[in-house]
């Protein structure tokens, strides 16, 4: 039956040599006639698997790209969180050195008001405590594995 069906598929042998499918045909006839149709249809069967292995391999190499393209922004989030987090902990260190000067600004009595030096005491130690907390608040971080390397 298989034979018979690739044999009618023939179709310009069916046309031309009309004779040879006068029913009923011959085994020999629909054999030699299957032939054909069918290594057509195995060179296209070919083709579409040949097809499907290209599209494979382009969907992934599509996926591959995608992943890539997922490393390199999740790079650039890291490196926009270590800034965030640097410029925190840089405006930490101000906000701590302004709330130092705006305590001496209420004008309260303090008895620093007669001391000579006294000014120049408070700022070098709220200079040195900010820059002294950055630098614990840097290691601590540091430490804890949430700022990077430093080269």
């Amino acid at each position: 039956d298989d034979d018979k069906d690739m044999a009618l598929m023939n179709l310009t042998r069916l046309i031309t040599h009309a004779e040879r499918f006068i029913q009923p045909v011959s085994q020999d006839v629909l054999h030699e006639e299957s032939d054909e149709p069918e290594l057509i249809l195995e060179a296209y069967m070919q083709q579409a698997l040949s097809n499907i292995n290209a599209l494979d391999l382009l969907k992934n190499e599509l996926q591959n790209t995608e992943e890539l393209l997922n490393m390199k922004l999740d790079t650039v989030r890291n490196r926009l969180l270590y800034i965030n987090t640097v410029v925190s902990l840089l405006s930490l260190t101000v906000a701590i050195g302004s709330f130092i000067g705006s305590l001496f600004g209420m004008n309260l009595i303090n008895h620093l008001e007669n001391d000579d030096d006294a000014f120049r005491k408070v700022v070098m130690g709220t200079c040195l405590g900010s820059f002294g907390m950055l630098a614990l608040l840097s290691y601590v971080f540091y430490r804890a594995g949430h700022l990077p390397k430093i080269i």
